[in-house]
């Protein structure tokens, strides 16, 4: 039995499709996010042992929320991107809590009455190649966070967010080639 759903090594190319949440207050993450990493989602969307294990525990597979963005929203309405980032590794809430930047952008913000921060987390975020279309959990480990690194390199190049360093100056050079078909925000 193939332990992953999803396998980009022959694919040549692929597209990808990705959802965002409605813009998210801050003092969310004081509740805690009930999210796992990436790639404890993965492993709970194989057909391993630990697989197996994870769905038992959870009693559905979690969500892991590849990438988030955060964004200043200000009281005559403009929208600005300030940091897009990914989480393969740590849950939500963890990789939120060890960020110095989103320390800096909420302390930056905390006392403004003409600009609330907010953030989106990736709510879908859809692979297609061939004629085959998966969800970035269904692929293996290695591949997702490639893919996963390829696209928050794109986002970051094409709306250059304020607080992002990396990736602003040229775009990166993908694993593999691909087109962000469409990044709706909810």
């Amino acid at each position: 039995m193939m332990a992953h759903l999803g396998d980009l090594s022959s694919a040549l190319d692929y597209r990808v499709r990705l959802e965002f949440t409605p813009p998210l207050e801050p003092n969310l993450l004081v509740q805690g996010m009930p999210f796992v990493s990436v790639l404890t989602e993965i492993e709970a969307n194989s057909s391993t042992a630990r697989g197996e294990t994870l769905r038992k525990q959870y009693g559905r597979i979690p969500y892991g929320s590849p990438l988030y963005w955060w964004e200043i929203h200000s009281s005559s309405g403009s929208v600005t991107c300030v940091y897009i980032g990914q989480t393969v590794r740590l849950q939500v809430q963890q990789r939120f809590d060890r960020h110095p930047t989103v320390h800096r952008l909420l302390s930056q913000y905390a006392n403004s009455p003409n600009e609330r921060v907010m953030f989106r987390l990736c709510s879908r975020f859809d692979i297609c190649y061939g004629n085959h279309r998966s969800a970035i959990e269904h692929l293996p480990p290695d591949q997702a966070a490639k893919v996963i690194t390829d696209v928050e390199a794109r986002l970051i190049f094409e709306h250059q967010p304020l607080l992002n360093k990396q990736y602003k100056r040229k775009p990166k050079t993908p694993w593999k080639p691909f087109v962000v078909d469409g990044v709706n925000f909810g």
